[in-house]
Parts: C-alpha cells; sequence; structure tokens
C-alpha cells in the first residue's frame, strides 16, 4: 500500500516543472550607461498569430493522460515499478493526440487571419515596437543615469525577442511580447548578467482588434512599451 501510494506521488509529481529565477545587477544612480534596443536578429518584423486553444488543449491532453496513464500502472501489482512509467508515458502521448484534436478547432479562419494581419500591419507602419520600447526606457532611465556618454560604465541591450497575437475558440484575441535584457559593467572581464521580460496583454475580441478607425491597437502596442520599460528601469535601478 505505501508502495502504489509513493507510486501516486511520483507521477503527479512528474507534471510539474523548474524554473530558475533571474536578476539584473543594478546600476548606481548617476552611472553612465549606453542602452541599445534593436531587434533579435531572429525575429521576424512580422507579428505571429498563433492559437492559444491549441497550445492549451494539447497540454491539458497530455497531463490528463499521464496521470491517467500512472495511475493505470499501478494496479500492475509487483510490476508497478516497470508498469506506472509506461503507462505515464503512454497516457501522455495519448492524451496530446486527442487534445490537439480539439484545439484544432480554436483557430481563426483564413479570411479574418488576413484581416488581422492587414490590421496589425497598419498599426505597425505607425508604432514600431523597437521605437517604442527605446523611447520609454530611455524616457525613464534618464531620471536615473546619464546617457550617451562616452565611455559608458554600463552597457544595457534590451533585444525584442517575439511578437505574436493569441486566438481562442471564441475569437478573444491576445498580445504577447516578449525582450531579453542583458547588461555589462565597463570593467574589463567583469561579468554580464540577463532577463527575459514578458508583457501579456488582456484579451479583447477580434471584433474590437479589426475595428476601424479606432486606436485600441496603437494604445495596446504604446501600453506594453511602457509596462515593459517600466520594469526594466525599475529593476536596475534598485539599490
Amino acid at each position: 500500500m505505501q508502495r502504489r501510494t509513493a507510486c501516486t506521488v511520483l507521477a503527479f509529481s512528474l507534471l510539474g516543472g523548474c524554473a530558475s529565477t533571474q536578476k539584473l545587477a543594478p546600476i548606481a544612480d548617476g552611472a553612465t550607461v549606453d542602452i541599445v534596443v534593436a531587434r533579435a536578429p531572429q525575429t521576424s518584423p512580422t507579428i505571429d498569430i498563433r492559437n492559444q486553444a491549441l497550445g492549451k488543449d494539447t497540454s491539458t491532453g497530455a497531463s490528463v493522460g499521464a496521470v491517467t496513464g500512472a495511475l493505470w500502472g499501478l494496479s500492475c501489482g509487483p510490476l508497478v515499478i516497470l508498469c506506472a512509467p509506461l503507462g505515464f508515458a503512454l497516457g501522455g502521448l495519448t492524451g496530446t493526440v486527442a487534445g490537439a484534436g480539439v484545439g484544432v478547432t480554436g483557430a481563426l479562419s483564413d479570411e479574418k487571419t488576413a484581416q488581422l494581419r492587414d490590421r496589425l500591419a497598419r498599426a505597425q507602419a505607425s508604432h514600431d515596437m523597437v521605437d517604442e520600447l527605446r523611447r520609454n526606457i530611455n524616457d525613464r532611465a534618464r531620471r536615473h543615469w546619464t546617457l550617451g556618454a562616452d565611455p559608458a560604465a554600463s552597457l544595457v541591450t534590451v533585444e525584442l525577442q517575439d511578437l505574436m497575437l493569441t486566438s481562442t475558440r471564441d475569437e478573444q484575441i491576445g498580445f504577447i511580447v516578449r525582450v531579453r535584457v542583458k547588461t555589462r559593467s565597463g570593467v574589463a572581464g567583469a561579468a554580464s548578467t540577463e532577463k527575459l521580460y514578458e508583457y501579456i496583454g488582456p484579451a479583447s475580441s477580434l471584433a474590437v482588434w479589426l475595428q476601424d478607425g479606432s486606436d485600441f491597437v496603437d494604445t495596446t502596442f504604446s501600453s506594453a512599451a511602457q509596462q515593459i520599460a517600466t520594469q526594466i528601469v525599475s529593476e536596475l535601478s534598485l539599490k
């Protein structure tokens, strides 16, 4: 009985994960800082539109299938040590396939996707995210440090990693921005620090995103840049 209980706990614990905490080295007030904001080399200028339902349903299917398979394995009696891991793996695979089949139904139609891409392209023409980030970060950074000095005591590199929309079955559209920040002291041989920032905006209906004459998309872009800039500068200025 104790062995069966232990195996059940193990099966559920395998569904979890580990995450490391990243921190940026703070920069002293009044220091000279050079800030470089750019798009990561591998990043496409086109905003990706991803079916959030697919990822969610696939993940849910895998989790449920894995647990079900592991519990089935506990019924093997003396062979539980072999059956539980096997059932966990097979159940996860079966659940993933089943979940993916459900998630595909949440994708936007080709017509609606084309309309959304056109709306985004028009918004990007007047609101480039790299420029938005650069302006917001520099405006906040000037309150703490001296920018543009040569040489600078510290270098801060901000790379736009990912810019995408997510869609759900009921056509709720979310906005995600990922930015990687690296810092390095001007001291020779000094170690660098880096951190990935992620902005996840509230989801809104497709109709709101497509509405002509509305500043919704422009405001969404600006809000994302402002919040990311605030997080970056706030952490770097901590004493």
